[in-house]
């Protein structure tokens, strides 16, 4: 019977959906436990919200190059809150700059020159991080066959070298990011 007592039979839980805490046996598995927890410490989901894409894009063209917080919230017609957070998102990333004025308690922003270069290191650092990840968790694994986890810190090292060359290439000094 099922728990709500319906009279349904509860299907069987695969052994994948069980948790890998519950599956070790004597700690054989706590390598996998700290991978899985490590990896959802960094942010997989590195699309960032649509208002900060929208700001982004504006300050790419608006005109003039310099804009306040007020300017874009006008110009987008989004929220004080929205745009705070925005610009604070890309200027930590590195896309902005804030500017300030001698007499005008304001600040603006404006499109960092190096800002692309200083998006993309940041994406290489991220890389780093998640082959990082994969290298301890393979060095935690003490050998055996785990493919998936190989082919997953592989693919990091290809990205991580090609993005790193490609930095290199554009001659921008930022091939190990800034910081």
């Amino acid at each position: 019977m099922s728990a709500a007592g319906d009279g349904r039979q509860a299907a069987a839980t695969p052994a994948a959906a069980v948790p890998a805490r519950q599956r070790a046996q004597g700690g054989r598995d706590d390598w996998r436990q700290a991978f899985v927890e490590e990896l959802g410490l960094l942010s997989l989901d590195t699309a960032p919200p649509r208002a900060v894409v929208r700001v982004l894009g504006w300050m790419v063209v608006c005109e003039p190059p310099v804009q306040s917080a007020a300017q874009i919230r006008a110009a987008l017609k989004l929220s004080a809150g929205t745009v705070s957070a925005a610009t604070r998102t890309l200027a930590g990333l590195g896309f902005l700059e804030r500017v300030a004025y001698p007499g005008d308690r304001r600040i603006y922003y404006r499109v960092r020159s190096a800002g692309w270069d200083l998006a993309l290191a940041a994406r290489l650092r991220t890389l780093a991080q998640l082959r990082a990840v994969a290298d301890r968790a393979l060095a935690a694994a003490g050998g055996g066959d785990h493919q998936r986890l190989q082919d997953m810190r592989d693919v990091y090292v290809w990205f991580e070298d090609q993005v790193a060359e490609l930095l290199a290439k554009r001659g921008t000094g930022l091939v190990g990011g800034p910081g």
